[in-house]
């Protein structure tokens, strides 16, 4: 190392097993150990980390430790956004959250793993998706989506007292209910109407907790993938739950999968919308993918 490195951790303590702030501890005394320098920002309330390019100067941070979850990855990239000097400087996200979906995608599901990154991992870019709504515009680094996917995240919010678990229990009791939305889906000037169970648009391979919704995409393509899936029974959906654990549901006759850079997404009704395992904003929107916007460490 030529020169000192200073490392930025950013600290959701609510997140996942609540050992975000341990952990946080173990990697910045081997940071400090190995020469680095370090600055922490611990979160007291939601929203707090957003607020840390207010004061951190992204002249003096070289790389930035994230310890949380997804929705906590979600919270530091659309701060960056909106400070695009930020942008020059690399994210790694260690796995302190329940479902820690990015995390599987990078193969960086200890700990130990996430140091060593933070230690010798090579800089990599990753696409981001702009999601522009009626009021407001959303970024995802993650996945978008409405209908099922939606409220399936809404009732495990309720049930984070179950771990990991919730993702699992939440599916299942919300595919019972079998509640679809009317929507309007153009993709690359086809248009897709009718009565869906869900809309899911995908940079990462997995969501929830090891569900491995698009096991063709990839971080860095230039593409999203979007899964439909059109009104059906409710046997058809619970056969097809087991499958989204090794990909095997693309073989499916109900479900509709498709790589593009672009969606728009229009319902009858308005619906909320799922951004990164984060409830925010509601349809209608448009959904376009940007290559290559961010840095991260893997």
């Amino acid at each position: 190392m030529n020169k000192k490195e200073h490392v930025l951790f950013l600290v959701n303590p609510f997140s996942g097993n609540k050992k975000a702030l341990q952990n946080a501890e173990i990697a910045i005394k081997a940071m400090e150990d190995n020469g680095f320098e370090t600055s922490i920002l611990i979160s007291k309330s939601i929203g707090d980390l957003s607020s840390f390019t207010n004061h951190f100067n992204s002249n003096q941070i070289t790389k930035i430790a994230i310890l949380g979850g997804d929705g906590t990855m979600h919270e530091i990239v659309n701060a960056v956004i909106k400070k695009p000097e930020w942008l020059a400087i690399p994210l790694l996200l260690f796995p302190c959250g329940t479902g820690n979906a990015f995390n599987y995608d990078q193969n960086c599901l200890t700990i130990k793993k996430a140091i060593d990154l933070l230690l010798n991992g090579k800089i990599t870019s990753i696409d981001l998706a702009e999601i522009k709504m009626k009021n407001e515009t959303i970024w995802s680094f993650n996945i978008i989506g409405c209908g099922l996917v939606a409220n399936i995240n809404l009732l495990a919010e309720k049930m984070r007292w179950l771990g990991a678990a919730r993702y699992n229990i939440a599916s299942l009791f919300r595919i019972l209910f079998n509640q679809t939305i009317n929507a309007s889906v153009t993709i690359n000037n086809e248009i897709h109407e009718g009565e869906f169970c869900f809309l899911l648009a995908c940079n990462t391979r997995y969501t929830g907790k090891a569900m491995k919704m698009a096991p063709k995409a990839l971080l860095n393509d230039g593409l999203i993938d979007l899964l439909m899936v059109k009104k059906t029974s409710r046997f058809k959906l619970i056969s097809l739950f087991p499958k989204v654990f090794s990909g095997k549901h693309l073989s499916s006759p109900i479900l509709k999968y498709v790589q593009t850079n672009r969606i728009i997404i229009e319902t009858k009704h308005s619906n909320l919308v799922n951004i990164d395992g984060e409830i925010k904003g509601s349809t209608p929107m448009e959904i376009i993918v940007h290559q290559k916007l961010l840095k991260v460490i893997s």
